[in-house]
């Protein structure tokens, strides 16, 4: 990982009955931030909250006139790069706080996960960006992030990254694949995870599997604009080796 200012970071938080859950978009390194938050069937956008971010102790500050935030390291960071020199870091967090939503303050205290991105590439040159992330209590998750350039017609041509976070070290994520069904209305409602890592030293192909995971979208859903993109945000319940978490699909489309 190097030390180029990040140009795209997002954070993903909730629980699985989605009493609250919510996803940030922060492009740029400036700090301005958007975010989709509900929970209970109820959603709000915030277009005008300001990230703060400790080097010391990795907390992130997510503050505005309807929302703060407060974003600390639940894990590791888990370093990933790709081709197009794109690299950065995924991460569990534990997102507490408050927020407001149809007048009413609801309290959060959540597991999530935030992933940063810097590199070759640029937002302004992107058809698309998919933001994937599931957790599973108390210290486990998958994250996946796509980049479609505006020339391509398909995800052969996406640039991608994927992590598997846990209590003990992964090894990295050679071949991310990412499947995505969606509705008539362009809305994910169901998605495939399947991480291929790389093989240790000494492990033969026989022995190498893939990390899986499956979703469906859980109900509630959001929409905002973010610049050029439109953004659409969902709560997803995902399931892994019989078990059930949560997570986000972070969906932003060129008009």
């Amino acid at each position: 990982m190097n030390s180029t200012s990040p140009a795209l970071r997002t954070l993903a938080f909730g629980d699985v009955a989605r009493t609250v859950w919510g996803a940030a978009w922060i492009p740029g390194n400036e700090g301005s931030a958007l975010a989709t938050l509900g929970g209970d069937g109820g959603t709000a956008v915030v277009s005008s909250l300001r990230l703060s971010a400790s080097a010391a102790d990795g907390e992130w500050r997510l503050d505005g006139d309807q929302a703060a935030l407060v974003v600390l390291p639940a894990s590791d960071l888990v370093g990933v790069q790709a081709h197009d020199d794109i690299d950065g870091f995924d991460q569990l967090c534990r997102v507490t706080g408050r927020f407001e939503q149809g007048g009413a303050e609801r309290a959060v205290d959540h597991l999530g996960l935030r992933t940063s991105r810097s590199g070759g590439f640029d937002l302004a040159k992107l058809e698309s960006v998919r933001s994937v992330s599931t957790w599973f209590e108390p210290d486990e998750g998958f994250a996946l992030m796509a980049f479609r350039g505006r020339k391509a017609k398909h995800h052969d041509a996406d640039v991608v990254t994927a992590t598997v976070l846990g209590p003990e070290t992964s090894a990295p994520v050679e071949d991310p694949r990412l499947s995505t069904t969606y509705d008539a209305g362009g809305w994910p409602v169901r998605a495939g995870l399947e991480l291929w890592l790389a093989a240790s030293e000494g492990e033969g192909e026989e022995e190498q599997y893939p990390r899986r995971a499956v979703g469906e979208a859980a109900g509630d859903r959001a929409q905002a604009a973010a610049g050029e993109l439109d953004l659409w945000a969902e709560p997803f319940r995902w399931h892994s080796r019989g078990r059930e978490g949560a997570g986000v699909y972070l969906l932003a489309r060129r008009r």
